[in-house]
């Protein structure tokens, strides 16, 4: 086979950035490369020079795959909407050529082709940019989890303590703590931020608490701030909560929704949301609180929500707005957690009465736990 002075094989779908390129080129004595992965755009793709023995791998693919078999080849399925592309082309220094192409229709052994050459490529595109989720995945269980263990899923609860008639308190958390961890996104494919929520016990208390790392374009991962949520929100007897992350204009913000409290008719909750810049290293935006009806009779208004209005149209959270103009005697923030969104991190802790629960309470003698009852929720993503 004749030698091989170029070679280009990329797939290309419908969204910006989609697909690869693998370009290889044999100019002015030297062997250069182009690599772009799935989510860079092309004006981004990593360019560097390789050697001979490289270059033989790459005729090695070509001839046991048979590949100059593919020119000519030029096919569609027009039944596919919003498919993928791809398009190949080689050239050798006698002349010869091979160009092929198609939209969601392939040559033989396109797929073994397209795995041998990414085979060669991607390897070298990882010595430089590293895969960003590979990373945190590493750094998560190397050294996050070190100190800590896993929270996702974790069950929290309660034991309730009688103080006579039926009045009742609840005693210490019983859980374990840990982390939890999840990518957080741009408009790249490739996440520069990772998100780690912790549940720490701090002087006999548990804490829930975010902290967000930056991954830079070499794998090197720098802490990047930290938000705290009021330690004292795990006293309540019902609790429950979104942390999450939100894209809005050219700003990427992390969130906090709480209720505190609770009743039938929504008396003596209080609602929370927090907002933090995660590019300025976490810098509070907003912090915005509601509070329940002042009696049971009364339902929620727009006055009461108006500064929950106010940051969902200055902070980009459109179908709360919406939803709160629609039903102001539903103040969840979490009705608006669509609006481009990343993820959401849940928590809840909350508890089932029934009459037994009551005429326990009102029989046990003060300070005594109250049997089997207990508050449980889960601390889990989303």
């Amino acid at each position: 086979m004749p030698q091989l002075t170029y070679l280009h094989l990329g797939e290309h779908g419908t969204y910006m950035g989609a697909g690869f390129d693998y370009e290889y080129e044999f100019k002015d004595s030297k062997h250069t490369l182009s690599i772009r992965v799935d989510g860079v755009a092309e004006d981004d793709a990593l360019k560097l020079e390789t050697n001979e023995e490289f270059v033989q791998k790459l005729e090695s693919v070509i001839e046991n795959f048979r590949v100059s078999k593919w020119d000519g080849f030029s096919k569609s399925d027009n039944n596919v909407l919003d498919g993928d592309s791809f398009g190949f082309s080689a050239r050798f220094s006698d002349g010869t050529s091979i160009y092929a192409s198609g939209y969601m229709m392939y040559p033989k052994n396109y797929a073994q082709v397209r795995g041998a050459l990414g085979g060669l490529f991607l390897p070298l595109y990882e010595q430089v940019r590293p895969d960003k989720k590979k990373v945190m995945t590493n750094y998560f269980e190397q050294v996050i989890l070190k100190d800590n263990t896993r929270l996702e899923k974790q069950e929290v609860s309660y034991p309730y303590i009688a103080k006579g008639g039926n009045m009742f308190s609840l005693g210490r958390c019983e859980c374990t703590g840990g982390a939890a961890w999840c990518p957080v996104y741009t408009h790249e494919n490739d996440p520069p931020y990772m998100l780690v929520t912790y549940l720490k016990e701090r002087e006999q208390q548990w804490v829930l608490s975010c902290e967000m790392y930056r991954v830079s374009d070499s794998g090197e991962v720098t802490p990047w701030g930290e938000a705290e949520i009021d330690p004292s929100f795990f006293s309540s007897d019902k609790i429950y909560g979104h942390i999450f992350t939100h894209w809005h204009g050219e700003q990427l913000q992390l969130g906090v929704f709480t209720q505190r409290g609770y009743s039938a008719s929504g008396k003596d909750s209080k609602y929370f949301i927090d907002l933090y810049d995660i590019n300025d290293h976490l810098k509070p935006l907003a912090n915005e609180m509601v509070e329940g009806p002042a009696y049971n009779k009364e339902w929620w208004t727009k006055d009461k929500i108006a500064n929950f209005i106010e940051v969902a149209q200055k902070y980009g959270f459109t179908q709360s707005m919406q939803h709160w103009e629609e039903m102001p005697n539903d103040p969840v923030f979490a009705s608006g957690l669509q609006d481009n969104t990343n993820h959401r991190f849940d928590f809840l802790l909350t508890n089932n009465h029934d009459s037994k629960f009551y005429n326990t309470l009102i029989n046990t003698p003060e300070g005594q736990p109250v049997g089997e009852y207990l508050v449980k929720g889960k601390l889990y993503f989303h």
